[in-house]
């Protein structure tokens, strides 16, 4: 059934989720893992957008990939007024990705291989504009909060301060004020004051890179880095990526995150496991200069997520049990929409 709707994903993909307009020179940019059945639907929906549309295939870089994109894919992307990415590897860590941001060109990203069904069910069917205003709510409540804390039932116990620093929802949708997005959408995002930040995480959902956990990865912070990871093959593997990379920074807490799509499942792939609606996802590494935090550049990033913790903004529960607290009105995501029933506008209040 999935391959039956690449045609329509693409469409929705290309025309809403990336905002591609007539005459606009889009780049569609696939590596080596990427279908190419789906990479060529991007292309033809590109083609019927009306855009000035190619496709280019590079070999396939992971996200913990150091080296930069050869001449060629720079010139490409830098000479793009929107791209669609269909690769893993991350635009935030890549010198060609940080000028085209500089530059304003617009890039929708998304990872398919491996949760196929997913990207598809993440934006046709559900409710994207339910979905936007319960993360509009989110920011506002957010932004409004000084204190949080997550706990869990596996031992999680992690507080900090979010203090005046800005709340990122992530509808996935590439706007003006956000031409950078990541898609199917459904989280918001912030840096924590990192001095702030003490306490143990038990990671019991996945570890990016690296995949959904066997047995459950605690990891000590004190002011917002990391000191110590401990317990089983998960651990070892995660301290010894991190080691690896001989920066310091890649231990620096990056951000907090917590998911509201209702169609993510836990599945080892970054993108769908943060977005799990009630998970919480806790970032290492490179910081987004969004965040306007002092964790600073990193020669990767990594995703630690929590399946089902509880969190607390000033002692009011916001979630627990992948539910949100029904008493903070922040509304309900229903899935099942057709996307034709819905409006794709992004509009965020300040």
């Amino acid at each position: 059934m999935t391959e039956l709707r690449w045609g329509e994903f693409a469409d929705v993909a290309v025309r809403k989720m990336a905002g591609v307009k007539p005459g606009d020179t889009f780049l569609v940019l696939a590596d080596t893992w990427t279908s190419m059945e789906i990479a060529q639907a991007c292309l033809i929906a590109g083609l019927n957008a009306g855009a000035n549309a190619q496709l280019l295939v590079i070999p396939k870089m992971t996200r913990t990939d150091t080296r930069e994109f050869n001449p060629s894919t720079t010139g490409a992307i830098l000479g793009a007024d929107v791209i669609l990415s269909l690769c893993e590897v991350s635009y935030l860590y890549k010198e060609a990705g940080r000028r085209a941001r500089d530059k304003g060109i617009r890039i929708s990203a998304t990872v398919p291989r491996g949760m196929e069904d997913y990207v598809i069910e993440g934006i046709l069917d559900i409710d994207t504009p339910a979905m936007i205003e319960m993360m509009e709510k989110m920011k506002v409540l957010w932004e409004k909060t000084d204190a949080c804390k997550v706990t869990s039932p596996l031992g999680t116990d992690i507080s900090f301060r979010l203090g005046d620093r800005p709340a990122f929802p992530e509808p996935g949708i590439v706007s003006d004020e956000y031409p950078l997005a990541y898609f199917p959408g459904g989280l918001v995002a912030s840096g924590p004051i990192e001095e702030t930040v003490n306490g143990t995480i038990i990671i019991d959902g996945s570890i990016s890179p690296g995949g959904l956990i066997t047995t459950p990865v605690t990891c000590h912070l004190e002011k917002g880095v990391i000191t110590e990871i401990e317990s089983g093959p998960d651990a070892n593997a995660w301290r010894s990526r991190l080691e690896a990379t001989g920066d310091p920074n890649a231990f620096n807490l990056a951000h907090f995150t917590v998911g509201v799509n209702p169609r993510a499942k836990m599945s080892g792939v970054h993108i769908q496991d943060e977005r799990v609606y009630g998970s919480v996802t806790f970032g290492f590494g490179h910081q987004d200069r969004d965040f306007q935090g002092t964790a600073g550049v990193a020669k990767t990033h990594c995703d630690a997520v929590l399946n089902s913790p509880s969190v607390y903004f000033d002692d009011v529960l916001l979630c627990e049990k992948n539910k949100f607290n029904p008493d903070l009105d922040l509304g309900v995501v229903r899935v099942g929409m057709n996307p034709d029933d819905v409006t794709f506008n992004f509009t965020v209040s300040k």
